[in-house]
């Protein structure tokens, strides 16, 4: 009797042993505003009765997504998460509970546990996920000085990238590179300009964001007259005189009307 019980024991506890989650080993890299699957897949069991889903953040318990007693159970859900997250039921039987995200964001990056339980045992898999933001299409100014021009491209995108200025024989240049804080939505603005004195010039601003294998060059070929600063001063001048001039006859004109 004694044998019996330890070799059923043995048996349970084998069958503890061989049943495995198996999830991403790698992290996955998402998208902003995208639609996310998480892949969680575990050893089936004939019958879904006993079958416990939970889906939790790792670094504070936050409930993503709960199924037992064969239907969702979201009362305990995360409002992060609300409305968001979907099981595909149909998947159940063969073993799948991955879960889906809609409408990712910056606050949804991190660690995720999917914990699966049935008649054949417990375990657990960690999902990493790895937030990202295409960088929007640089928006090119140019600032014209008496002493110099400023070429500037502004953008949006997370994480921050990595910008440098290039000159024509492929020479790195000095930038000056503003960065505000990431906002709600998950963006860095970013705002880099290059500076010269020298009329005539070929440049080229690269953009790299490795963690969104995102890579762009814009190129700017600029000529200017220097002395079109004076050209502008003197015109500036004329018209005001010329305001000045046609004012005083119309006044004159009234003038003499009312005598």
């Amino acid at each position: 009797m004694n044998m019996w019980c330890f070799h059923l024991l043995w048996i349970l506890l084998s069958r503890a042993d061989s049943f495995i989650v198996t999830v991403p080993s790698s992290p996955i890299l998402v998208v902003r505003g995208a639609m996310e699957l998480l892949p969680c897949e575990f050893e089936p069991d004939f019958n879904n009765s006993t079958l416990v889903i939970t889906w939790q953040r790792q670094e504070d318990s936050r409930v993503v997504h709960s199924f037992y007693y064969m239907k969702d159970q979201l009362d305990r859900q995360s409002s992060d998460y609300l409305g968001r997250t979907k099981l595909n039921h149909e998947g159940l039987a063969e073993g799948n509970a991955s879960l889906s995200i809609a409408n990712i964001g910056l606050k949804d990056a991190g660690y995720y546990m999917c914990i699966v339980s049935n008649s054949k045992g417990t375990d657990r898999g960690v999902v990493q996920l790895v937030y990202t933001a295409f960088c929007s299409e640089p928006r090119l100014s140019i600032l014209l000085k008496s002493t110099d021009v400023t070429v500037q491209y502004e953008m949006e995108g997370y994480p921050r990238p990595e910008v440098m200025w290039l000159g024509s024989e492929g020479q790195n240049l000095t930038d000056d590179l503003e960065v505000s804080s990431a906002s709600d939505g998950g963006l860095y603005y970013l705002k880099s300009s290059y500076v010269t004195q020298n009329p005539v010039f070929n440049v080229t601003f690269t953009l790299k964001t490795p963690a969104a294998h995102q890579e762009l060059q814009r190129h700017v070929n600029y000529s200017y007259d220097g002395s079109i600063s004076k050209s502008v001063v003197a015109l500036s001048v004329l018209c005001f005189f010329l305001l000045c001039s046609t004012g005083l006859l119309l006044w004159l004109y009234y003038h003499d009307r009312r005598k």
